[in-house]
């Protein structure tokens, strides 16, 4: 009795320690941004959208998806994408997977172009954009190679608050002068981990740099056009929206599931927000396919954006053999029709409730492209990974599973039924990725608030201090030069060679003197 006595105060204590003790949050009128046309992003998205519409918020979300049951103060503002080029790059990525990094980037401008253009001249959006009568007290922009998209924070006079589907990298660092070591802090594309050998370190630093002169090459000249075409009557700049534009960024990670990073605090760790703390029940059919399967299910998902039905027919014959030689059944997110398995060993289809089915206690392997919200929910409910990375950060989500030993990668150019099958076996049989994928779970769970609410608070935390201005670093006013202090450290070497070439010069002063006495005196 004492013992839940104490424990309903120690709950109370830390509820009233964590209450915001500054003044009460209106309900505010709030614009969000989410424009890609990968589904995942808008997921995140449209969880913290809704949960502040729910807390009283008028919510205007600006997205190619509509939320399905939406509640009263939602309101969706559509983006109309005419062309394909999202859907053909998902058609062509299996049979690209051969591309240079170089070739993947460049291109970048494409796909800038593509969100900056859809999503401005977009009728419902235009008509946002020249209404007289819109005011918005707060921005929440998806920060995705999209900073054209600041002018609306302009436009409306509103701060902003970003977040960062991706995690943390360097479109987020620009915009807070959040420090990015890369002698431990990997780019997110290049699939190292935070440590590494002198060549890899290396790799990182020259990646990086490629990483951001792509940027500023191909990028920047088209958001630029972009924000001069529609914010011509635009107060500041999106050089200077870019630097003191932003007061702060929800970052979609958390230390338990990645590399540890030093970050400013107006880079707000929320990863995991999306995941229903509460599970919803599973749908019959489901529920008795995994509960009927006496050894446990394997599901097995490439995400919300690519299409299996487009890997390699070889590569998915052998996928299948392994599969069907296994002891347990199989669920199968598959994207068409085409594919005939056995009902009784594979239950196909095209969308499952993937956060409830990986809570069920039977599921006992997560097949996965290492997609980032794939991996957090398979943390936070304590599934072993095998992991397919294709493109992005999965190369580095995967090296991070490794590293951390709760799962295994098998590279989609190596995928045969001998790779496939050896890691699907070791993750399966051996224990100990079980035990440390839990061990990791208990540490995400391992939270003074939930993600959500701690996403709500910094939201509304912008709103009560006007801004949050405090909270932009003055890191934002130095250039390249000042931030890594390379001035002060070419002026110390410049004393030094000069303090070293006055003591030569002395010196040598000294020598040639002592040097013309010497005879003299041996004359004498």
């Amino acid at each position: 009795m004492r013992t839940a006595v104490y424990g309903v105060c120690v709950v109370v204590l830390l509820a009233l320690a964590l209450a915001p003790t500054g003044r009460p949050v209106e309900a505010a009128k709030i614009l969000s941004i989410f424009p890609t046309m990968s589904k995942s992003h808008w997921i995140l998205g449209s969880a913290l959208m809704k949960e502040l519409a729910l807390d009283g918020h008028d919510v205007t979300v600006i997205s190619p998806f509509r939320l399905s049951s939406p509640p009263e103060n939602y309101r969706h503002v559509e983006i109309v994408y005419n062309t394909r080029m999202f859907e053909d790059i998902m058609d062509e990525v299996f049979e690209r997977i051969d591309d240079s990094i170089v070739q993947k980037m460049m291109e970048l401008g494409k796909f800038v172009n593509e969100i900056a253009n859809t999503t401005l001249t977009s009728p419902e959006v235009q008509t946002l954009l020249h209404s007289e009568e819109e005011t918005f007290d707060l921005l929440v922009l998806e920060i995705f190679l999209d900073d054209v998209f600041l002018g609306f924070a302009d436009h409306f006079n509103c701060p902003v608050v970003g977040m960062s589907t991706f995690g943390a990298s360097s479109w987020v660092n620009s915009l807070t002068g959040s420090p990015q070591p890369l002698s431990y802090v990997p780019h997110p594309m290049s699939g190292f981990t935070d440590k590494m050998n002198f060549w890899q370190r290396l790799g990182n630093v020259l990646f990086t740099a490629f990483d951001e002169t792509m940027l500023t090459v191909m990028c920047d000249p088209i958001q630029q056009r972009y924000y001069k075409e529609f914010f011509p009557n635009a107060n500041r700049s999106l050089a200077e929206m870019r630097r003191h534009g932003v007061s702060l960024i929800l970052v979609n990670s958390h230390f338990s599931l990645s590399f540890t990073r030093p970050y400013l605090p107006n880079l707000i760790e929320v990863g995991g927000f999306h995941i229903n703390r509460k599970v919803n029940p599973l749908p019959e059919d489901i529920k008795s396919f995994i509960e009927q399967s006496k050894h446990g299910v394997i599901y097995f998902s490439m995400g919300s954006n690519l299409k299996p039905s487009k890997m390699d027919r070889q590569k998915r014959d052998d996928i299948i053999r392994v599969l069907s030689g296994v002891k347990q059944n199989i669920i199968w997110k598959w994207d068409d029709d085409t594919l005939v398995l056995d009902k009784g060993k594979f239950l196909l289809g095209k969308w499952f409730p993937q956060d409830d089915i990986l809570a069920h206690p039977n599921v006992k392997l997560f097949i996965t492209h290492g997609g980032l919200l794939s991996c957090t929910e398979s943390i936070y409910h304590g599934v072993p990974i095998v992991g397919i990375p294709i493109f992005g950060d999965q190369l580095l989500n995967m090296a991070r599973a490794e590293q951390s030993g709760w799962g295994i990668g098998v590279a989609y150019t190596q995928l045969t039924e001998a790779t496939f099958g050896k890691a699907v076996h070791e993750v399966v049989n051996n224990e100990i990725f079980a035990t440390n994928v839990k061990t990791i779970s208990r540490r995400l769970r391992d939270q003074p608030l939930a993600p959500m609410d701690t996403a709500k608070f910094w939201v509304e935390y912008v709103l009560r201090h006007d801004g949050a201005k405090h909270l932009i670093s003055a890191a934002q006013d130095l250039n390249f030069v000042e931030y890594n202090n390379l001035d002060v450290y070419a002026f110390v070497v410049m004393v030094g060679l000069a303090v070293l070439m006055v003591l030569r010069y002395v010196i040598k002063k000294i020598v040639c003197r002592k040097a013309r006495k010497a005879p003299s005196k041996k004359t004498n």
